[in-house]
């Protein structure tokens, strides 16, 4: 407990006992174990949850609030279960509550939700990304093809027929794809693809 003596304290009462130890945490080093753990983090190499837990609790030149933030960033960066993730900053604000003011909790909790949101936005914006991409491929594909059997039932491909197809909807041109067959001229396929 941070500002509180080392000691232990208990009772016995024949069978039942019950012992507390109290673990002075402003005696460790929070500068430097915040150091350690970012530097193990950064290695992805195996670190004590509870070191990055109590971390606040620890003394340091920072105000506790801002060793907070940066506990709670510094867990946001863990390869691990987002559950688990989620479990260890809430235990971080638990232990570290009883040392902040209700704006301080504030603050930290609204930066931690839209780290969460951010990061969220994120993955969705790589969804769509990919999705839209993909679509991209496909018309691009289908262009292609299309180009090339057009290509080889009249000869040349003329630019207006080009930037038709370049700038058709996707469903257009696999349309005229399967129609390419049974049209029988240029100006056929060019009617189609305007209308």
């Amino acid at each position: 407990i941070k500002g509180y003596p080392a000691a232990k304290a208990g009772f016995n009462c024949g069978s039942l006992g019950y012992n507390t130890t109290v673990v002075n945490m402003s005696d460790k080093d929070g500068k430097e174990k915040l150091r350690e753990l970012k530097e193990k983090i950064e290695k992805r190499e195996e670190i004590n949850y509870l070191d990055l837990i109590f971390l606040p609790l620890m003394k340091s030149d920072q105000k506790i609030a801002e060793l907070v933030k940066d506990t709670i960033e510094l867990e946001g960066k863990l390869e691990i279960d987002q559950n688990l993730k989620d479990n260890i900053v809430a235990l971080t604000f638990v232990l570290s509550d009883k040392f902040l003011t209700e704006a301080e909790i504030s603050e930290i909790w609204r930066d931690y939700k839209m780290v969460k949101i951010l990061k969220y936005a994120e993955e969705q914006g790589k969804k769509k990304g990919k999705e839209e991409g993909k679509i991209e491929g496909k018309q691009e594909e289908a262009s292609l093809i299309l180009m090339r059997q057009i290509k080889a039932k009249f000869g040349k491909l003329d630019n207006e027929i080009i930037n038709l197809i370049n700038d058709g909807e996707l469903s257009k041109i696999e349309d005229l794809s399967e129609k390419i067959v049974t049209t029988n001229s240029k100006e056929e396929l060019i009617d189609f693809l305007k209308h």
